[in-house]
C-alpha cells in the first residue's frame, strides 16, 4: 500500500436510483420480492457502499491490492424512490496493513 493511504481519508459519492436498482430488481425470480415497493434495494444499498470504499481507497493501494469489508451496521433513514439521489459517505478509520495469511 503507499504511504498515503491514512485513517481520516474521506470520499462522498452520490447515485441517481434507476429503476433496475430497486428492490423488485434485486432477486427477479423472488414473486414475494417482485410485489414490493419500487424503491431503492438495501442489497444494492449494500453493494453502493462497497463501491464508494473502494474509490476511496482505490488511489491509495499499489497494483494488485485490494480491501475487504468484513462488518457492516447499517439503518435506514427512509426510503428511496426512482430518480432520487442517494449519498455515500466513507471514512478510513484505520490502516491495519496486510491481513494475517494473505498472500
Amino acid at each position: 500500500m503507499k504511504p498515503t493511504l491514512r485513517p481520516g481519508l474521506k470520499h462522498s459519492f452520490s447515485y441517481t436510483v434507476p429503476p433496475g436498482k430497486t428492490v423488485p430488481h434485486l432477486y427477479e425470480e423472488s414473486p414475494e420480492l417482485a410485489a414490493m415497493p419500487e424503491v431503492f434495494a438495501t442489497g444494492f444499498m449494500v453493494g453502493l457502499m462497497e463501491w464508494t470504499c473502494v474509490q476511496l481507497l482505490g488511489p491509495h493501494l499499489d497494483p494488485g491490492e485490494g480491501s475487504l469489508g468484513v462488518h457492516i451496521d447499517v439503518s435506514h433513514k427512509a426510503a428511496t424512490p426512482v430518480g432520487f439521489a442517494v449519498t455515500v459517505e466513507a471514512e478510513c478509520v484505520e490502516v491495519r496493513g496486510r491481513a494475517p495469511n494473505s498472500p
